[in-house]
């Protein structure tokens, strides 16, 4: 729902983008980078799409890739999206409702999410083990020798449902293959025979007499599926919505995954079948696959990996799934109510989250854009020519509207209105107006920032100035005295905050649950975000920090800053989550001049300062990138001079700082966000 403010990039950001565009970036260094989301929409490790497999929890996707590293991706609740350390030589992932299991390639177990039966808790004698599997509140795990080992629920000493679940049967002899249902487990014994225990009241664990021996078992909500020595299908257990009516042109299969009322299939030529329940589209194969791998089911949602190493996903999570060409390098963007717009130094745009309502459907034409925003069901950019560019949909306010005024320079959307900015420093809004918010104060001039809350909007002029206008219920709208120095600002819900050019963080407006009790180690801060009620801010030194105090209810944390995080260069706010791109101080880059002497080529030297940093006896293109264009020192209002004397110029105008062809409304955001600093 809620914006990190649009058209602003930092110093670090903007570094970036110069850089990658100054010096052609290696691919060592865009390995480097990673854009990490917290909170309601999480998702790590997700940079690149090279998956080996995947599994999935009722609510999350994850992958293991071919480093044997983890990504993770999805609506993350109970912290099933913070990855533990050491998350490397993963070989098979089990998910259950909200916890996942990971087993490394030691024979390791690791657990992590919803412990409220102990399913987290790995016992410490387990040893070495084969395969993993997660149930509603239990766990699984193979032993190398053939053994199985269960906790969380279904113990006697458990406080959960108690099926026997977890209590493995005295007589199962050695076994090759595990799987968990919601409240059943599955063996596939040595002899290729099947042996089921725990909740049985729709005959899950009623193994049929005529199975025969199999290749793989699988455990869904009340229902469990197998996949025989000659590769086809035989269902049991609960049948409430056609889950196990296998159909008969189904053929021979390689793969079975099981949903709480879906069954999917993975045939032998790459292509995917479904049937069951399809309330939200879980049984509904959005394109015509022919080159699936491996397919994963949790829940009410399905997952399919292609040969390319992509993840397509459908049903509850809205098609949530990591763009095919991956995030790459971001350098601005957005959070909505469940999906993020994002920029890429390079001028396209990536969107993360659920697409229900079309809102991650970037269109294939937008054409190089250079600032995006996004709220609610809705996205819109700026392109480098000035127009703007609108996608998803609206509740019947006009707020999906696209203007075609022309010389835009910056969009910010909240609730239900949106609110621009021109190249002249003029302002327009549009969308729902019940409480003025579309209605721009008379004379309002010399701006280079909007964003937008609730119903309420916010604008900062060249000067620092900051005027807030529309709803005021809790006093959003009343910018606070002798507040004439802003470098940023944002608005949440109900909040707003601004970062000043002291490095101080002012907040205003709704206190409910913390978000504008700025905490002490917000100091020398260059770039805030706000969403639903939290706060973020990025200080100069690369660290990140989000506030607001957990809530009794929380599934979610969007203040939960990984922390194993380095350096961040980006920050940006949704209604109930946090994105963060972290990128090393000194990342590497192939070609160009060694700025500053320290024997590698890379973006320090590029955002450098006014300093002589490359010692060269001169101040150049160096020093130049952090918006000194006087190379006086600082950043002032000469300078600003200097750049809207270029305005529109193109070709290789010194104020061109993101280096995009065009001297515009990011470049002159970027000299703001720099504005009085001494590099």
């Amino acid at each position: 729902m809620l914006r990190q403010p649009v058209a602003i990039k930092t110093a670090f950001q903007a570094a970036l983008a110069l850089a990658a565009s100054l010096h052609a970036a290696a691919s060592e260094a865009e390995a480097q980078s990673r854009t990490v989301g917290v909170g309601e929409i999480s998702f790590r490790n997700v940079e690149t799409n090279d998956f080996a497999a995947i599994g999935a929890t009722s609510w999350c996707n994850f992958a293991i890739k071919k480093d044997g590293t983890l990504a993770v991706w999805g609506d993350t609740l109970y912290g099933v999206g913070s990855l533990p350390a050491n998350m490397s030589g993963v070989v098979a992932i089990g998910g259950g409702a909200h916890h996942v299991l990971a087993l490394k390639s030691d024979g390791s177990v690791h657990a992590w999410g919803q412990n409220d039966n102990g399913q987290t808790m790995v016992p410490a004698n387990l040893g070495p083990c084969s395969a993993v599997a997660g149930g509603e509140a239990h766990s699984v795990a193979l032993r190398t020798n053939g053994t199985v080992v269960c906790w969380g629920a279904g113990l006697v000493s458990t406080t959960g449902p108690n099926y026997g679940q977890s209590i493995v049967p005295a007589n199962l002899g050695p076994v090759l293959g595990i799987s968990a249902g919601g409240w059943h487990t599955l063996a596939r014994k040595s002899n290729g025979t099947v042996q089921a225990w725990g909740f049985n009241t729709s005959g899950q664990c009623s193994v049929p007499s005529t199975l025969g021996t199999v290749t793989k078992i699988v455990g869904g909500g009340q229902h469990s599926g197998a996949i025989r020595t000659d590769g086809t299908v035989a269902c049991w257990g609960s049948n409430s919505n056609g889950q196990c009516n296998v159909p008969a042109d189904l053929g021979a299969v390689t793969d079975l995954a099981l949903g709480s009322g879906h069954t999917v299939a993975l045939r032998g030529n790459g292509t995917v079948v479904c049937w069951g329940a399809n309330g939200v589209g879980q049984s509904t194969v959005p394109v015509e696959f022919d080159s699936v791998v491996a397919i994963a089911a949790s829940g009410t949602h399905t997952l399919a990996l292609q040969s390319d190493g992509h993840a397509e996903a459908w049903g509850f999570l809205g098609n949530w799934a990591p763009p095919r060409s991956g995030i790459g390098r971001i350098v601005q963007g957005d959070g909505g109510w469940r999906h993020a717009t994002l920029l890429r130094d390079d001028g396209r745009v990536v969107c993360v989250g659920v697409n229900t309502s079309g809102q991650c459907n970037v269109p294939a034409d937008i054409g190089p854009v250079v600032a995006v925003t996004a709220a609610n069901h809705r996205s819109f950019a700026v392109t480098a020519a000035g127009s703007l560019v609108g996608w998803g949909a609206g509740v019947g306010y006009g707020e999906e509207y696209v203007p075609t005024e022309p010389n835009i320079a910056g969009v910010a959307a909240g609730m239900h209105h949106n609110i621009a900015f021109r190249k002249d420093g003029s302002v327009f809004a549009w969308g729902r107006n019940n409480y003025q918010q579309c209605n721009p104060p008379a004379g309002l001039d010399g701006v280079v920032k909007v964003d937008a809350g609730s119903s309420h909007s916010v604008a900062m002029r060249s000067d620092g100035t900051v005027v807030c206008w529309g709803r005021n219920n809790h006093g959003q709208s009343v910018v606070p005295p002798n507040l004439n120095d802003a470098r940023d600002i944002a608005a949440g819900y109900w909040h707003t905050v601004a970062a000043r050019a002291d490095g101080s963080v002012r907040c205003w407006g709704s206190n409910n649950s913390g978000q504008c009790d700025v905490p002490a180690e917000a100091f020398n801060v260059v770039k805030v975000a706000a969403g639903l009620a939290h706060t973020v801010a990025l200080r100069a030194d690369g660290v990140a920090i989000a506030w607001r105090p957990p809530q009794p209810s929380d599934l979610y944390q969007p203040t939960g800053i990984p922390g194993d995080m380095g350096p961040v260069n980006f920050i940006a706010a949704g209604e109930n989550f946090t994105v963060l791109l972290e990128s090393p101080s000194c990342a590497s880059y192939k070609g160009g001049e060694d700025c500053d002497g320290n024997g590698v080529t890379d973006f320090c030297d590029i955002q450098g300062g006014a300093a002589d940093d490359d010692g060269d006896g001169r101040l150049d293109i160096c020093e130049l990138a952090a918006g000194d264009l006087d190379l006086d020192g600082s950043v002032g209002a000469a300078d600003l001079a200097i750049m809207l004397s270029s305005w529109g110029a193109g070709g290789k105008s010194a104020a061109d700082f993101d280096h995009d062809g065009i001297v515009g409304g990011s470049d002159l955001a970027y000299m703001l966000s720099r504005w009085g600093l001494v590099p």
